[in-house]
C-alpha cells in the first residue's frame, strides 16, 4: 500500500526545523549564562567593596619566645611543632661554652680577690703585732725628751738625736696604725666583692640550671623548634609557646575602604565553609602587607592596619596560625541581607 507524505502538512513537524530550534535554544541559554556569569562577577568583584569591608587574617594567641642569653648548643630536643608542654616541662638541653668562660672568669676573679685579701690580712697582722712595739719605744723616747729637757748637761747634738728618735717614733707608730686600717677597710671591701662575684656566679648556675631549659608557661609549640646540635647565639628562639586558653585572631585591613573599623564593630569570620561571628576589640598601631605582585585586576589590596577580634563565646575556633577571611559590613541592611542569604542557601556552618 502506498502513502504519499506531504511535507507542507503544518500539522506534520519538521525534524529538521526542531533539531535546529532545540540547538538555538541550549546555545542562546550557554551564551546567556557565560554574559550574565561574567557580568555577575564584575558587579561582585567590583561592588563588594562598597558593600563589606575584607580583608585576610591570622588566627593567633600571646606567645612566649624561650632564649637563653648565651652562645649555646642543643644538645638534646625534647619538644616538636605541635607539643603541647606544661609549665616546668623540659624542652630541650643545652650546653654553652660562653657559660663555660664565664664560669671560668669568675673563679679567676675569686682567686685573685682570695690571693691579694690573704696578702692584706698578712699586712694586717703585722701591722697589728708591731704596733704595741711601736708604741712602748715612742713612749720611751717621749720619756727621753722629757728628761734632756730638764737637763743642764746635754749638748745639742745629743738633743736633736733624741727629737730625731722620737719623731721617728711617732712615724712608726702612724705609719703602723695607717696600715693596719687601710688594710682592714680593704679586707672589707674584697670581701663584699667577693660575696657580689659568687652571688652572680650561683645566679647565673640557677638560671642555666645545668642546661636543662624549662617551659615557662603551659601551652603549644606553634613553629618549628631549634633541632639538635644547632648553635644559637645568645636571644636566638629555642621555642615559641603559645598560650591556647587565650586565642584570637589578628585581621589585616586594607587601606580602600569607606569606613574605617572600629571597637565594637561586628564582623563575620570565615574559615572554609564555616562562617564565625566576632567582634572588634582593639586597634592596633601597627601596619604590615599582605599579598604579592599580582595582574592589576587580581591584586590584592596593601594592607595597612591590624585589629583584633574576638569571636563570640561557646564557638570553637580553628587551630592556631590558620588562615581566615574576615568580613564587615558597611550598614545593617546589607548585613541582614547577608545573614537571610546565607540562612536561605544554607551557609550558616559555625
Amino acid at each position: 500500500m502506498n502513502m504519499m507524505l506531504n511535507r507542507l502538512d503544518p500539522n506534520l513537524p519538521d525534524p529538521v526545523e526542531s533539531r535546529r530550534r532545540a540547538a538555538g535554544r541550549l546555545v542562546r541559554a550557554a551564551y546567556a549564562t557565560i554574559v550574565f556569569g561574567l557580568l555577575a562577577f564584575f558587579v561582585i568583584y567590583f561592588g563588594r567593596p562598597l558593600v563589606y569591608l575584607s580583608g585576610p587574617g591570622v588566627v593567633s594567641s600571646p606567645v612566649f619566645v624561650v632564649s637563653l642569653p648565651y652562645v649555646v648548643q642543643v644538645k638534646n630536643m625534647q619538644v616538636t611543632r605541635g607539643s603541647t608542654v606544661k609549665a616546668g616541662d623540659t624542652i630541650a638541653e643545652v650546653w654553652s661554652p660562653e657559660r663555660e668562660n664565664l664560669i671560668a672568669t669568675h673563679m679567676r676573679a675569686l682567686a685573685d680577690l682570695a690571693a691579694r685579701s690573704a696578702d692584706l690580712r698578712v699586712k694586717t697582722r703585722v701591722a697589728h703585732q708591731s704596733l704595741e712595739a711601736a708604741r712602748a719605744y715612742l713612749q720611751v723616747t717621749e720619756e727621753a725628751v722629757e728628761r734632756v729637757g730638764v737637763s743642764d748637761f746635754a749638748s745639742t747634738a745629743f738633743r736633736v738625736e733624741v727629737f730625731r728618735e722620737r719623731a721617728a717614733a711617732r712615724k712608726a707608730v702612724v705609719s703602723q696604725e695607717a696600715e693596719a686600717a687601710e688594710a682592714s677597710a680593704q679586707i672589707a671591701a674584697l670581701d663584699t666583692l667577693s660575696r657580689n662575684i659568687q652571688e652572680q656566679l650561683d645566679q647565673a648556675e640557677r638560671r642555666f640550671a645545668g642546661g636543662r631549659v624549662s617551659a615557662p608557661i603551659a601551652g603549644i609549640i606553634p613553629t618549628k623548634p631549634a633541632r639538635d646540635g644547632q648553635s644559637l647565639v645568645a636571644g636566638s628562639p629555642i621555642a615559641e609557646i603559645r598560650d591556647p586558653t587565650d586565642i584570637y585572631i589578628y585581621w589585616y585591613f586594607p587601606n580602600d575602604r569607606l569606613r574605617d573599623p572600629e571597637v565594637g564593630n561586628e564582623v563575620a569570620v570565615l574559615f572554609g565553609h564555616r562562617r564565625m561571628n566576632g567582634k572588634v576589640t582593639d586597634i592596633l598601631p601597627l601596619s604590615d602587607v599582605v599579598g604579592g605582585m599580582q595582574a592589576p585586576v587580581f591584586q590584592e589590596r596593601t594592607v595597612s592596619q591590624v585589629a583584633r577580634i574576638r569571636v563570640d563565646p561557646g564557638v570553637e575556633l580553628p587551630p592556631l596560625n590558620s588562615r581566615v577571611v574576615v568580613h564587615m559590613h558597611y550598614t545593617v541592611f546589607t548585613a541582614r541581607i547577608a545573614d537571610m542569604l546565607i540562612w536561605l542557601f544554607g551557609l550558616d556552618h559555625a
